[in-house]
C-alpha cells in the first residue's frame, strides 16, 4: 500500500473516530417527572459537566419519544410541546472538566391537554439542525404529567410462567406479567405475586416492578420480577399464584390467579430409592430374624 493511501486512511480514522473519543459531556438528573397544573410554573436546574480537555460550547435539543416493547424510540422530526413550555438557556460555554448549573422553568399553558408529555433534552456539541457530526450527546428524560381528565386505564396482557407452564419441578421464580397503557398518561404498576398452598398459606411472595419502571401511553411492557431463592423450599404438589397490581392516582387495580403443580422429581425419586431399599433391608432382616426365631425353638442349629 502506498504511503498517501496510509496517508488518506490514518487521516479519515481520525477524522472519524477523534470525535467520538474526545467530545463527552455528562448531565444532571437523568430525569425529570412532575405532575402539575395547567398554569404552573415550575423551576429546577440542569447540571452539564464538559469531560473534554478543551473548552467546549454544549447546545441544547428537544425530542419527542416514545417506548416500544421497553426500548426507547426517539422522534426527531416529531415537534414536542415541552420544547416551548421549558425556559433556558440554549446553549452553554464550560471550560474543560468544569460543570455549569442551568436553572430553568417550565411554564404550563392553561390551556394545556390533560395527560403526559414526553421529551428528551439534549445537551451535545452541535448545533440543533446544523449540519450533522459525529459528536456525543447526553439527555434528559422529561415527564410531565397535566391534571384534568386523565385517563389511567392499564390492561394485564399476560400472566403465566415461562412458556405457559403448568407442570415445574421446583418452586418457580420467574413469572411472565406483560401490562399495557391504555390511557393518555403515564403509568407505573407495582404489585406482588404471593404463591400459597392448597391451605391457603402463602409460603412465597414477589414484588412487581419494584423498580417502578414508568410505561408510556399505548406501550406494553413485561414488568420486573423481584425474587430469586438463597434456598427454594420445598414444595410438592398443588398451589396457586396470586397477582395482584395498582396504578395511577385514583389506585386502578387488578388481581389474576393461575395454578400450578409442583413436582420435584428428583427429590421423589430419591426418596422412591431410600423407602425401596429401606424395605428391602427390613423384609431381608425379618426373614432372617424369623429364621432364627425357628431354629432356636425348634432345637435345630
Amino acid at each position: 500500500m502506498s504511503r498517501i493511501k496510509i496517508s488518506l486512511l490514518i487521516t479519515g480514522f481520525i477524522f472519524v473516530f477523534f470525535p467520538l473519543l474526545t467530545k463527552a459531556v455528562t448531565v444532571s438528573p437523568g430525569k425529570i417527572q412532575y405532575k402539575t397544573d395547567p398554569g404552573a410554573v415550575i423551576s429546577g436546574k440542569i447540571f452539564v459537566l464538559n469531560e473534554e480537555g478543551e473548552t467546549q460550547t454544549f447546545y441544547v435539543a428537544f425530542e419527542k419519544f416514545i417506548e416500544q416493547g421497553g426500548e426507547k424510540k426517539f422522534l426527531p422530526g416529531e415537534p414536542t410541546e415541552l420544547a416551548n413550555w421549558f425556559k433556558m438557556e440554549k446553549n452553554v460555554t464550560i471550560e474543560p472538566g468544569q460543570q455549569k448549573e442551568i436553572p430553568f422553568t417550565v411554564e404550563i399553558p392553561q390551556n394545556a391537554p390533560p395527560g403526559g408529555h414526553f421529551a428528551v433534552i439534549w445537551w451535545g456539541a452541535a448545533p440543533p439542525g446544523g449540519q450533522v457530526a459525529i459528536v456525543t450527546r447526553a439527555g434528559i428524560l422529561v415527564y410531565v404529567e397535566v391534571s384534568g381528565e386523565v385517563n389511567e386505564k392499564g390492561e394485564l396482557l399476560n400472566f403465566s410462567l415461562p412458556k405457559g407452564n403448568f407442570l415445574v419441578f421446583r418452586l418457580p421464580e420467574d413469572f411472565t406479567v406483560d401490562f399495557k397503557n391504555s390511557g393518555n398518561t403515564y403509568l407505573k404498576p407495582v404489585g406482588e405475586i404471593k404463591i400459597k398452598n392448597i391451605f391457603g398459606s402463602s409460603i412465597a411472595a414477589f414484588d412487581v416492578n419494584d423498580k417502578e419502571r414508568i410505561i408510556l401511553p399505548e406501550d406494553a411492557q413485561s414488568l420486573n420480577i423481584s425474587k430469586k431463592f438463597e434456598k427454594p423450599p420445598f414444595a410438592l404438589g398443588l398451589y396457586k399464584a396470586e397477582l395482584a397490581l395498582s396504578w395511577g392516582e385514583t389506585q386502578n387495580n387488578i388481581q389474576k390467579s393461575i395454578y400450578l403443580f409442583v413436582f420435584p422429581w428428583k427429590i421423589v425419586i430419591l426418596a422412591i430409592i431410600i423407602l425401596v431399599i429401606l424395605y428391602l433391608l427390613i423384609t431381608k432382616g425379618i426373614k432372617k430374624y424369623n429364621k432364627w426365631i425357628i431354629a432356636k425353638y425348634s432345637g435345630r442349629p
